[in-house]
């Protein structure tokens, strides 16, 4: 049974006035900060587990993923892909094909882990995943008010293109609507994600700014700036 979700996940996040003068081009800017895949991972994935398990390769446990009447706990490795082109500019690539539910011990040695064990087969089942997500930051009508662009606000989003294949046993595939159930869980594990991390995306950004100087257009200090650019300095 296969699986596919196509979304935008959509994190508004405000700029100090001198750098959102820039448009982009202050080295303060969203921009660069998301250059570093470091900065963000952490603060949007807090409520799982996330780890940098090798250089530009990171290890993502999502917790409470909401599946008719059970939970999972979907487990990936995620690359950051520094050389690939993208469609937006200043953009970053990343993709996963290791998709896996999380072993229970991961998730019992994680806080707030959920109670509802996954549905029964799933963890004997083959899965097969492919995840492709761009990273870019929005600007003019990032912002989302229900559910319609607002002007003059910024957004660090990522366009993500999701397919999950599994020998879902028998039993299950019998469900009526099983696989838009799946797809629809997919798809508000996502919502949920950007709901959660608003706050701790724009603190952590603010953060930033604040340690390389408040918001001014300074230079960066001779500090790698980008995935490329720390990859080369390696």
């Amino acid at each position: 049974m296969r699986f596919d979700v196509v979304k935008t996940l959509r994190v508004p996040v405000s700029e100090p006035a001198a750098v959102r003068r820039g448009a982009g081009g202050s080295a303060e800017s969203l921009e660069r900060w998301i250059a570093r895949p470091e900065n963000v991972m952490g603060v949007v994935f807090d409520d799982g587990g996330v780890e940098e398990i090798a250089p530009n390769l990171w290890r993502v446990l999502v917790l409470r993923l909401g599946f008719l009447d059970w939970e999972l706990c979907p487990e990936f490795d995620l690359a950051i892909l520094p050389d690939a082109r993208t469609k937006h500019a200043s953009g970053v690539r990343m993709r996963s094909d290791a998709l896996r539910l999380a072993s229970e011990a991961r998730v019992a040695a994680t806080e707030n882990a959920p109670r509802r064990r996954a549905p029964p087969g799933f963890a004997e089942m083959t899965v097969w995943s492919d995840i492709e997500t761009e990273l870019y930051v929005a600007r003019g009508t990032g912002g989302l008010d229900g559910g319609g662009a607002v002007k003059g606000t910024t957004a660090v989003c990522a366009d993500l293109r999701i397919t999950v294949a599994a020998d879902v046993p028998w039993g299950l595939r019998a469900i009526p609507f099983f696989q838009n159930a799946g797809e629809a869980a997919i798809s508000s594990s996502i919502d949920g994600v950007g709901k959660s991390a608003r706050a701790r995306v724009q603190a952590a950004y603010e953060a930033w700014v604040e340690d390389r100087g408040g918001g001014g257009d300074g230079d960066a200090g001779g500090v790698p700036e980008t995935a490329a650019e720390t990859a080369a300095a390696q």
